[in-house]
């Protein structure tokens, strides 16, 4: 009996040893896990720290350190913006043309209105003969001419430059205005009448050449694009 219960408690001593035991092994492998877990934790809070402080330094970067290609961009702006206000000044100035009255017609109606008072008509006539005697008349009288030709340094003419404007007159379509005229008066030995919109008949050396059949001619300075044009007149 006595050895039956000395069995006993032997082996509830045993069992008490292995329940003691497994709990210490339990306890460890719980504190091994709590070590994994704080160390993965730490590995995280690192990791969210380090992203911050990236992030951070992204923020505080200079704010004048502009990329090139925007500097392109405000050009192709300026540029842009500015073609669309000449485009606008265009629309603008079409319009207002198209508010105006024609100047051409205008001025042609006018002119015909005076030539036929006149009992005169527009005529053709040989424009090559006339610019031939008006630029030898200038040559044979420079001092008659020089004083009054504009230059472009402002200066006097010199005679190079004459004789280059007498060139021109001859032999291109270039044309000038009472200079030129008063050269085919004294050319032709006859008095010249100009006659033009909205200004009385210009009379050039009627006191010179008295009595004497005038050439008549019309200014129109509305005819064609490029300037000032002279037709002559004859009577009808």
């Amino acid at each position: 009996m006595k050895q039956t219960q000395q069995q006993t408690k032997l082996s509830e001593s045993s069992e008490k040893a292995s329940i003691e035991e497994t709990k210490n092994e339990n306890e460890d492998i719980s504190d091994d896990n709590e070590d994994i877990a704080d160390k993965l934790l730490a590995r995280i809070e690192a990791k969210r720290v380090e992203e911050e402080k990236n992030a951070a330094l992204k923020i505080s970067e200079p704010s004048n350190k502009i990329p090139k290609s925007k500097k392109p961009n405000r050009q192709k702006l300026r540029k842009a913006r500015k073609a669309a206000e000449m485009a606008e000044l265009q629309r603008e100035a079409e319009n207002e043309a198209k508010n105006q009255p024609n100047m051409k017609e205008v001025e042609r109606e006018k002119i015909i209105d005076i030539v036929t008072m006149m009992g005169l008509s527009i005529k053709e006539t040989d424009y090559k003969e006339l610019r031939r005697k008006t630029a030898a008349y200038m040559r044979e009288n420079p001092d008659d001419f020089i004083p009054f030709l504009p230059t472009k340094d402002d200066g006097k003419c010199s005679p190079e430059q004459f004789s280059k404007y007498c060139d021109e007159l001859e032999n291109t379509a270039v044309w000038g205005g009472q200079l030129e005229i008063i050269a085919i008066s004294k050319a032709f030995k006859l008095p010249v009448h100009v006659i033009q919109m909205n200004s009385p008949l210009m009379k050039i050396s009627d006191d010179e050449f008295l009595n004497k059949e005038p050439i008549v001619i019309s200014y129109h300075r509305h005819m064609y694009g490029l300037g000032a044009h002279y037709n002559s007149l004859r009577k009808i």
